[in-house]
């Protein structure tokens, strides 16, 4: 007999002659990790998916090669939106049993598709911001926020539970409610949601249904998220990758495990392990063993290692053809791309000498015209800076300068967007002074952007200037009124 902790023999006196455990020991401390794998599999069933996870993890406290109660740990977490401690349960127990192992598949179909897996990496950075917003009770862009966070992955419980607090400080009970009932349609004895429910059922009559009379928000709808119990009326032909294992993960999670996934063998339950039967005709075997092993190599593997071999040089051959065709696609698309920035340097001198005609008298202010010489010697950051000195809405601006400084900003996208999130970022930061100098820039060249002129009315206001955060917030107002960032306390 072998020890179940390091294979190593034991001894007769049922100790192994290795690490020195005894096997009663290890025996026992299996048979209760199954037994806790078991039960939660049976939370898993009725989705209570809190509890399940409870009993999963003190499953792997005594076995933490419990590839079964891992692989499930991994799958609650997934539906549950905790998609990266999922990911990392199903590593692991890759790592324990790197063949025919269901984590492998799971992995294969999460990590396939890279932008749902960047949508989910950016869900949790936007989720910790919200936490940053609501600490500083900025209940704004923490509404904004999470309406993201929730958009890229609608089963994220914790979001849901932060959306119910905002609400519930808000005093908006019947929004509170339905981010709550969310919660419990994915995790049904979720204990967190329960007891809000409870307490907003206790103090029902010190809240009101309607917003607070100094803050409104605009209607909030929570996103959809796909159905729960209707798995079986749509086939896997109908669904794409990342919505084929989403669907089976939680077919897995309501059958408990799927046939193919889990043999009878591996769902034991308490007690029920099998003790290692020894065949008595050992030199048989191994010329068996042997034969088979011969047979097997000239017959199946080395056709199949052929056969790979020239599906690799044919794949390879092939690669190269598309890499060829794509470069010269490439070069095609740089040439067009070359004469169209000649005919626009061509219009763009044009317009400037039609300029300089049209204001010889001095109409054309300097800070103009530093501009567009910086652009005509190929420094758009130069070209930038000056210009983000102008206001396109200003209506003392010249058409024909208007025009001009256009086409330098339809040009200059790239650097403009560089300003945008240095702005944005010295804004997450409260380096506020950093960022009004950024979002300035890219404000006055890009007029239309209501989330940056938001940011910079933000930033005014963070340090004490309150004249032009108020003229930023009334603008807002009177050109984006249906947007999410009208203020009404300025308008």
């Amino acid at each position: 007999m072998n020890c179940l902790h390091c294979g190593a023999p034991v001894l007769i006196n049922d100790v192994c002659s290795v690490c020195g455990l005894k096997q009663e020991y290890l025996i026992k401390a299996w048979n209760t990790s199954l037994y806790y794998y078991n039960q939660g599999l049976e939370h898993a069933k009725i989705r209570n998916l809190t509890g399940a996870e409870e009993a999963l993890k003190t499953a792997l406290r005594y076995n933490k090669a419990n590839i079964d109660a891992r692989n499930l740990l991994g799958l609650v977490y997934y539906e549950t939106g905790q998609v990266v401690e999922a990911l990392a349960e199903w590593v692991i127990s890759s790592n324990y049993q790197p063949e025919e192992n269901p984590a492998l598949r799971y992995l294969k179909v999460v990590q396939g598709n890279q932008n749902k897996l960047s949508a989910f990496d950016q869900a949790a950075k936007k989720y910790n911001l919200t936490l940053h917003y609501v600490r500083q009770k900025d209940h704004d862009l923490a509404l904004i926020q999470l309406k993201r966070v929730l958009n890229a992955n609608p089963h994220f419980v914790k979001a849901y539970l932060i959306l119910a607090l905002i609400y519930i400080q808000d005093g908006n009970v019947d929004k509170a409610k339905k981010a709550l009932q969310r919660v419990l349609k994915i995790d049904k004895f979720n204990p967190m949601a329960q007891h809000y429910l409870a307490e907003l059922g206790k103090n029902e009559r010190q809240y009101s249904t309607s917003m607070s009379a100094d803050t409104v928000y605009e209607e909030d709808e929570l996103p959809e998220m796909e159905g729960i119990s209707q798995l079986q009326e749509e086939t896997e032909e109908e669904l794409d990758g990342e919505e084929t294992a989403r669907r089976k993960i939680r077919e897995i999670i309501e059958r408990g495990a799927a046939a193919e996934d889990i043999n009878s063998e591996q769902n034991l339950e308490v007690g029920s392990y099998k003790e290692i039967k020894y065949g008595r005709h050992n030199v048989l075997y191994l010329v068996s063993g042997l034969a088979i092993g011969i047979a097997a190599m000239f017959f199946l593997i080395m056709p199949a290692r052929m056969k790979r071999i020239k599906n690799e040089n044919l794949e390879l051959k092939s690669s190269y053809s598309a890499e060829l065709a794509g470069k010269n696609s490439t070069i095609d698309i740089l040439q067009g791309d070359n004469e169209k920035l000649q005919a626009d340097l061509d219009a763009l001198n044009a317009q400037l000498e039609n300029i300089t005609t049209a204001n010889s008298a001095g109409s054309m202010n300097d800070t103009v015209m530093t501009g567009i010489q910086a652009y005509m010697s190929g420094d758009k950051q130069g070209a930038i800076t000056s210009l983000g000195t102008v206001d396109l809405t200003d209506g003392a601006l010249s058409e024909a300068s208007r025009t001009c400084i256009q086409t330098i900003v339809n040009d200059c996208s790239e650097e403009l967007a560089a300003c945008r999130s240095a702005g944005m970022t010295a804004f997450g930061a409260e380096n506020y002074t950093e960022a009004i100098t950024q979002l300035q820039v890219f404000c006055n060249l890009k007029p239309d952007d209501a989330e940056a002129r938001y940011n910079l009315a933000k930033a005014y206001e963070n340090v004490g200037n309150i004249e032009a955060a108020t003229a930023l917030y009334q603008d807002i107002n009177t050109r984006f009124p249906d947007s999410e960032y009208v203020t009404t306390m300025y308008q």
